[in-house]
């Protein structure tokens, strides 16, 4: 028999300094069974980073045509596609074709290091690519906050990304990569 999704409810209050983005959110999160909670929360990280009304967490892992967010227009062309991880080349140049921006966020720090400096070239060429690592140390201590449902305020300042709840402080460093 095989293992189902986890699903975690996140209702979340985003102010984003760096935006002027303030809003309320209400997401459904499905864990795939191959993900672990460092991953999960990553995903929660870059969806509170890049926030948009219109984005939306997609099947992610569990399909190859998709990513793992996407902002998509009234006409369902897509705006803005997100990777997590370490996508390969040809990976980036399709998310490329399919939509106005591509960003990328890496969480693993060794090999995230190693992933740029052997894309960066390629990486530099394309101007719809930006790539922003997240802080895998503070990353895996937001396995404290993870709960089935979730109440998080957050509020982003310059590279950090505070979330809190009514018991814990978590402070996370996303930095630009390229």
């Amino acid at each position: 028999m095989a293992i189902g999704a986890t699903i975690y409810k996140a209702n979340l209050n985003l102010s984003n300094l760096n935006s002027h983005h303030y809003a309320d959110y209400s997401l459904t999160i499905a864990k795939h069974p191959s993900e672990n909670e460092t991953r999960l929360m990553c995903r929660l990280i870059a969806f509170l980073h890049a926030a948009h009304e219109d984005l939306e967490l997609t099947k992610g892992i569990s399909s190859v045509e998709e990513p793992d967010l996407w902002q998509r227009d009234l006409t369902g062309n897509i705006v803005h596609w997100i990777e997590l991880g370490m996508p390969d080349e040809k990976r980036i140049r399709q998310a490329s074709g399919k939509a106005q921006q591509v960003t990328i966020y890496t969480y693993h720090d060794n090999k995230a290091d190693i992933w740029l400096e052997k894309n960066r070239a390629s990486l530099s060429a394309n101007k719809k690519v930006k790539v922003f690592h997240i802080d895998v140390d503070t990353a895996s201590s937001l396995e404290n906050v993870l709960v089935k449902t979730m109440n998080l305020s957050c509020i982003i300042e310059e590279d950090q990304v505070h979330l809190s709840t009514d018991d814990l402080h978590v402070t996370v460093q996303i930095t630009q990569s390229l």
